[in-house]
């Protein structure tokens, strides 16, 4: 059992040597590394390139949005399982080494670990047990997203879905993935101890997502139909 870890890339050269060192420095290590600079304007490109002398493979691509970013990490990867990190987040060094055992141990199709927030504000968010269908669904009005986007999830589910969906404009695209994988009958299976550290910042995807909380869940109610009986 093979994890690809693929670090999709748009501005975000600031912090991106810093999501690939912690990669390279798991006790376990993945069975590759990929980048996508997604068009990045700024110097992603050149500190991804930086690294192909370490093994990082890089992919580069005009600007076609995150989704379509993970997308084409997926159709590039070698692993069973499909490990995205964004560009400004960071792995704890027992990330891959913790999630592999659990792979091993429950043979779950998603594997998500617990994480702790960074940056603009720092708390632990410690995942609910082995989250189903019925729990992403909203609560008085509320969208839960139960799980982080740096879930470990089988390659062999996210091919048989397509993968991420591009009409997730604004965010909100793995959300929309684990109804897409659920409603198929996968299994997802929470770690409670924290692996991923999730940077926040002043201005951040997340929040251009929450201006648009509306029109993203909309948008998750027209593809899954049969989740949500319209």
């Amino acid at each position: 059992m093979k994890i690809t870890v693929g670090i999709p890339c748009y501005n975000q050269g600031e912090y991106l040597a810093q999501a690939i060192d912690s990669v390279l420095a798991q006790t376990d290590k993945p069975c590759e590394i990929l980048v996508c600079n997604d068009g990045s304007t700024d110097n992603s490109l050149e500190v991804a390139k930086s690294y192909e002398n370490k093994g990082v493979k890089v992919i580069n691509q005009v600007n076609k949005g995150l989704s379509s970013a993970r997308n084409s990490l997926i159709m590039n990867m070698m692993g069973d399982y499909f490990m995205p990190l964004d560009a400004d987040d960071m792995m704890l060094e027992n990330c891959i080494e913790r999630v592999t055992q659990v792979i091993e141990e429950t043979d779950a199709d998603v594997v998500a670990p617990s994480f702790r927030t960074f940056g603009k504000d720092n708390y632990q968010v410690t995942l609910m047990p082995n989250p189903t269908l019925e729990d992403f669904k909203p609560i008085d009005g509320q969208p839960m997203n139960r799980i982080g986007y740096f879930s470990a999830i089988r390659k062999s589910k996210l091919l048989e879905v397509g993968g991420y969906n591009p009409k997730m404009t604004y965010g909100w695209e793995d959300y929309d993935i684990w109804f897409d994988l659920l409603k198929r009958g996968a299994r997802i299976v929470t770690i409670p101890e924290v692996l991923i550290l999730y940077r926040t910042k002043e201005h951040s995807m997340i929040n251009e997502a929450n201006n648009h909380a509306t029109e993203l869940w909309n948008q998750i109610c027209k593809n899954h139909p049969e989740v949500f009986k319209l």
